[in-house]
């Protein structure tokens, strides 16, 4: 945040608030500006999500269904902060489905904001939204820059973002946009369409040519090796349970040495409940220098790639989960964030992150839409 802000603050409204990925990344995007970002409302259905965000921001979202906030609710805020739910566009969707995409009941809520947005009489100044990669071909994305357009906007600036564009070893492919109002008689003219014939394709966010990839270790909170005083202790709340790795589903787990740079898969709600596609597992060293998965013989392949038998259960290594602050620290959250204490489980906690969004790559967004209003 800036010492002393020569402006205003902005006000944002940060709708499927979470634990605050929009508000950080925000705060982080004004950090050397002479303008601050406030959060004038913040709204979410999840009481877990609600606790965090309370817990680190000393402010608690609103509980109301989106569906029933009106134009009164939100007239007059600066920007529109924005994760809708992304079922309705996941990989895991049929897209022959009939409720799918606008017609899953769970898009009901973004597109009443697209309706509202072009109903107010004094529309926000910059929108920021984030999805999951395929949104960028869905009707809820035609719907929504149909009532950015007729509310004023300019064309939105569209990427596919990851964490491992600014070096930490985490793939989270997310879709995001963002489009700016100045509300000036060019703008006026964006009503007509003239701005909008074009494809909107989403770009590639420029990679930077200096950024290195960081090991995963860096963002570790408990102990990826034993040998240390203690360390067995601390590990041993987030070791893989027997059952499980004796189980066929093991053979789908995606391990990770903590001294690599290779990228930990994305995190999902249901981390810690499922072996496939929920995210990494870290493997525990016997010592520090004690050999890792590629002297093992377990280097990351597909699991198409493994084979898996009595010989794979001899050789398995010592594995734990990520905690939910490692997943936090992955996804770009400062270091003091926090989960309240005794007061969110573990899984709860898990699919609190796993519905959250990189704050890194939130701030790069905000950022460019401040820069296109000419405060940045």
């Amino acid at each position: 945040m800036a010492a002393l802000a020569a402006r205003p603050p902005l006000r944002a409204a940060e709708f499927y608030s979470g634990v605050g990925g929009w508000c950080y990344g925000a705060k982080r995007a004004v950090a050397d500006l002479d303008v601050d970002v406030e959060i004038a409302f913040a709204v979410d259905a999840s009481t877990t999500c609600n606790d965090v965000y309370a817990y680190n921001l000393n402010q608690r979202p609103s509980q109301r269904q989106i569906e029933r906030l009106a134009k009164d609710d939100l007239e007059g805020l600066d920007g529109w902060l924005l994760s809708p739910p992304c079922q309705p566009h996941t990989r895991q969707r049929d897209p022959g489905d009939d409720h799918t995409d606008d017609r899953d009941p769970r898009a009901a809520s973004f597109l009443h904001l697209a309706e509202t947005l072009e109903g107010l009489e004094r529309p926000p100044r910059f929108v920021c939204l984030e999805n999951v990669v395929g949104f960028e071909a869905s009707r809820c994305r035609e719907r929504w820059h149909a009532a950015l357009r007729r509310a004023g906007f300019a064309r939105p600036k569209c990427w596919h973002l990851t964490p491992t564009l600014v070096g930490v070893p985490h793939e989270r492919p997310r879709y995001f946009e963002c489009a700016v109002r100045r509300d000036n008689e060019h703008d006026a003219a964006r009503r007509d369409g003239r701005d909008w014939d074009a494809p909107q394709p989403a770009a590639a966010w420029p990679r930077p040519v200096s950024v290195m990839q960081r090991p995963v270790a860096d963002f570790l909170e408990w102990p990826a090796a034993l040998g240390a005083p203690g360390a067995a202790d601390a590990v041993a709340p987030w070791l893989l349970p027997d059952a499980l790795l004796e189980k066929d589903a093991a053979w789908c787990l995606d391990v990770v040495d903590a001294t690599a740079t290779t990228p930990t898969a994305c995190f999902t709600r249901s981390y810690g409940r499922f072996a496939r596609g929920t995210g990494s597992v870290v493997h525990v060293r016997d010592a520090a220098d004690a050999p890792g998965l590629e002297e093992l013989g377990l280097a990351r392949s597909s699991p198409e790639a493994r084979t898996f038998g009595d010989d794979w259960r001899g050789r398995a290594p010592r594995l734990r989960y990520f905690a939910p602050k490692e997943v936090a620290n992955l996804l770009g959250f400062p270091k003091a964030f926090a989960f309240p204490p005794g007061g969110v489980s573990r899984k709860a906690a898990w699919a609190a992150m796993g519905n959250s969004l990189h704050v890194d790559a939130a701030a790069a967004v905000v950022r460019v839409a401040l820069g296109d209003l000419g405060l940045a």
